[in-house]
This record gives C-alpha cells, structure tokens and sequence, in this order.
C-alpha cells in the first residue's frame, strides 16, 4: 500500500515538474527568441552603419528628454498649484525639453558636445590617476609599475579622445553593439537550453 502511495506520488512530482518546464518554455521561449533576433540585427545594424546608429541614438535621447522634461513640468506645475512648490521641477523639466529639441535638431553636434563632457571628465581622472601612481613610484609602495603604465596609458587616451571626439563617439556606439551582441547570444543560447529541456520531458 505505501509502495503504490509512493509511486502515485513520484508520478504526480513528474507531472508537476512536466507542467512547469511546459509552462516554462511557453512564457520564455518566444521573448527569448525575440529579444535574441531583435538585439543581433540591432547590433549588426550598428557595426555596419555606426555614424546612422549614432545619429538614430541622439535623437533617442532627444525624445526621452522632451519626455522626462515634458513629464517633470507638469508635476511641477500640480504641485505648485496645491502646495505652492515645484519651482525647481518646472525649472529642470523646461531645461531637458530645451535640450531634448536640440539633441532631435542636431544630432551631430548633440553627441560631440555629449562626448566631450565624458571626455573631458575621463581626462582629469586619468590626470588624477597619473598623480597617484607617481606618489606611488616615489614612496615605492603597491604595484607603482603597473599602475603607472595603465595611467599613462589611460591619460594618452583621453587626449586622444579630446583631439578626436568623432572617433569617441564611434568607439561607444562599437561598445554598445558588443555589449546587444553579447545579449543576443546569451538569449539565443537559453533558448536552445529551454527548448532542450523541453525535449527532454
């Protein structure tokens, strides 16, 4: 009696586990897919064409800046109507949609001006970390070599970037394409897992 109570019991664990593994690859399956196919051409798209992508990219932010700043006036203006607040709501969110439709009208020069600031911030913590490393040469503490040649090797760069801001901003729309490309494979890798189990059971 307990033996039959036993397997009706494995039996009904088995159907369970079946039910779960269908409900499974019925949920994930097809986003995986989709999400997989859609990143892979998106990347592809941006190694091929990577000025287009840029340009597709600032008007992108241009958009969700009107948005935001669209978004951050209006609750402003509600709560300086009820609690005589938001001055510095409707301030900033006039300020993004400023800078949204200046991203929409030109996108070039939008993502240049973009490029710069990280730059140019990129620059002085390279400087930063220069300085360090020759503190650490002086007082000969830590792995000063490495250090040094990496802060070298990081100021020399940002320079570069400062004298070249386009090939920046290509580099980062590279990265970008990578890092969907990186996306796409994973998904399309837990698609084949998911259907794989699927099988199996």
């Amino acid at each position: 009696m307990s033996k039959v109570k036993k397997l009706k019991s494995q039996s009904d664990d088995s159907r369970r586990i079946k039910l779960l593994i269908k409900r499974l690859y019925n949920k994930s399956a097809p986003l995986l897919l989709c999400e997989g196919l859609l990143f892979g051409v998106v990347a592809v798209l941006m190694f091929l064409k990577p000025v287009v992508a840029l340009a597709t990219l600032t008007i992108v932010i241009g958009v969700a800046l009107i948005l935001f700043g669209l978004y951050r006036t209006i609750s402003g203006f509600a709560i300086s109507r009820s609690m005589g607040e938001g001055w510095l709501d409707i301030f900033f969110g006039l300020v993004n949609v400023i800078l949204g439709i200046l991203f929409c009208i030109f996108p070039v020069g939008s993502i240049i001006s973009l490029v710069y600031i990280f730059v140019v911030l990129f620059f002085f913590k390279s400087l930063a970390t220069l300085i360090f490393s020759i503190n650490m040469l002086r007082t000969k503490f830590g792995h000063y070599k490495l250090n040094l040649v990496i802060s070298m090797i990081l100021t020399l760069l940002a320079a570069l970037l400062l004298v070249f801001p386009m090939a920046g901003a290509v580099a980062m729309i590279y990265y970008l394409a990578a890092t969907l490309l990186m996306y796409a494979v994973a998904d399309i890798y837990m698609y084949v897992e998911v259907l794989k189990l699927k099988k199996l059971v």
